[in-house]
């Protein structure tokens, strides 16, 4: 143990004799361990709906997309079997490549109404979304050429079920006989699908690609092509991959790229949330900061004898330095703590509900090493920054002021 460090230890311990000085410096560590705990309660959770979100999306249809380019008038195109063997050629990871013909409509069940996503698949993709029907009418759960599966929320929103009639109306019109009339068709409710997000659930309907060809007058036509891969977080990769074959024709987005505002969003949030929570370190600090200072005014005779005993000024200056490393060392692990310790109870308990609104029920929470080293390290580093101020004060001490009060 160095001479500083020993030194220093012995100045904590004898803070016991002086009641205030006790205090303050209760009070710095519970500072920098509450602010610690905070911190890390908060990025956990923060991180925890993120990765929940994350795996919500990830259930959608598709992680890669492919439109027509916007320098191309017309976004409707053809898309043979030939073209999507291609892509398939083009990775292992690529799981399923469907065609995809959609169009904004309105759908309405008696009196009531809903601007809707009216989507027309294959068969092989309507295979693909079977489980998520979680009604469907009796005769089987096949999407007929004349039924159309509804989003949950949708069906409850409008209070249609399985076998109901419903119309469904085109923004695009088509010519009548005495005017262009919105084109409307009457399809059955095949089926009630949940897929996990409740927004894609109240605008979303399928149909089969062939009726809305028909009711859109687009044979043979496509207007996106809706890729999933095994993993989606590697789903940049066979983005790259299908960009390069498909051509500037075609705009290609991954995953991250059509979700890149939303990352965006929880990451600055997440920044905000670490920088005002930080406060809190910084607030004890200045408890440190006054700790150490009345300490060196109470040690000026120590110091001077210190000084004539022959040690240098740096010495001096670290036995301070060394006395707020040790408050800023056990606040941080108390603060670790204690964080780790909410955080698991938040993940085996259920001790907070959340509102219908939310996806969980339950808070959602991520343990990272990543972030919990952070912001230990974010915490020392404050201290022993804010500990460096009255360390220097300490070693500018002139020896004679304090062998004078002797």
């Amino acid at each position: 143990m160095s001479l500083a460090s020993f030194i220093g230890l012995r100045y904590l311990r004898a803070k016991k004799a002086n009641a205030f000085l006790s205090l303050i410096t209760f009070l710095s560590v519970a500072g920098v361990a509450l602010g610690v705990s905070t911190l890390i309660v908060t990025l956990s959770v923060m991180d925890g709906f993120e990765g929940a979100l994350k795996g919500r999306l990830a259930l959608g249809d598709f992680h890669i997309l492919v439109n027509r380019s916007a320098e191309e008038v017309d976004p409707y195109f053809t898309f043979e079997s030939q073209q999507v063997s291609r892509l398939y050629s083009l990775s292992s990871d690529i799981l399923s490549v469907n065609p995809v013909l959609t169009t904004e409509a309105i759908l309405r069940s008696d009196k009531k109404v809903a601007g809707i996503s009216f989507r027309g698949i294959n068969e092989s993709h309507a295979q693909s979304l079977v489980n998520t029907l979680v009604e469907a009418r009796e005769g089987g759960r096949a999407l007929t050429k004349s039924g159309v599966w509804l989003g949950q929320e949708l069906a409850i929103n409008l209070n249609i079920l399985p076998g109901d009639k419903v119309q469904i109306i085109s923004p695009i019109e088509t010519e009548g006989p005495f005017e262009s009339v919105p084109k409307v068709r009457v399809f059955q409710v095949d089926g009630i699908f949940e897929s996990g997000l409740p927004e894609k659930d109240l605008h979303t309907i399928y149909g089969s690609i062939e009726a809305v060809r028909e009711f859109l007058g687009k044979p043979n036509q496509v207007n996106r092509i809706e890729i999933s891969v095994r993993d989606y977080t590697r789903s940049e990769n066979s983005g790259n991959l299908i960009r390069e074959e498909l051509g500037t024709q075609f705009l290609t987005k991954d995953w991250n790229q059509l979700n890149a505002h939303l990352f965006a969003s929880l990451k600055l949030e997440r920044i905000t949330m670490f920088v005002i929570l930080t406060m809190i370190i910084l607030v004890a600090s200045f408890n440190i900061v006054t700790s150490l200072r009345m300490t060196v005014i109470e040690k000026r005779k120590e110091i001077a004898i210190l000084q004539a005993m022959g040690a240098s000024s740096r010495q001096i200056g670290n036995i301070f330095l060394y006395q707020g490393l040790v408050i800023g060392n056990v606040g941080a692990f108390i603060g670790l703590i204690l964080g780790l310790a909410v955080v698991g109870l938040l993940a085996f308990y259920p001790v907070v509900q959340l509102p219908d609104i939310f996806f969980d029920r339950t808070l959602p929470v991520k343990i990272s090493p990543f972030f919990i080293l952070g912001v230990a390290l974010t915490a020392v580093i404050i201290v022993v920054v804010a500990a460096f101020f009255p360390a220097r004060a300490a070693a500018k001490v002139p020896p004679l002021e304090g062998i004078r009060n002797i």
